[in-house]
């Protein structure tokens, strides 16, 4: 997870099973690096992978793991925010 790419993927991923095609398409990268990054995250068991007839999709193997996504996304806005204030009362 320490990439922000990967970061990116569980989110998209929150909402149900992609393929990779548009997992890439969505996060504007190339099939190649969204497909390094899913195989990091298939290998550390965040993600596994079901067939659909032809089509392999990436799928969240643990909703805590969103949940984790979503707490650090949130602490992170949060931090930004005051950030700003900081520099806004300068």
């Amino acid at each position: 997870m320490g990439h922000p790419l990967r970061i990116q993927i569980v989110h998209l991923l929150r909402d149900g099973p992609k393929r990779v095609n548009d997992i890439a398409e969505e996060l504007e990268v190339n099939q190649a690096t969204a497909s390094r990054h899913l195989a990091v995250l298939r290998n550390t068991g965040i993600l596994s992978t079901q067939r659909q007839g032809t089509d392999i999709l990436y799928k969240i193997t643990n909703s805590q793991v969103t949940e984790i996504c979503e707490a650090m996304r949130s602490v992170l806005a949060e931090r930004e925010y005051q950030r700003a204030e900081i520099i806004q009362d300068m």
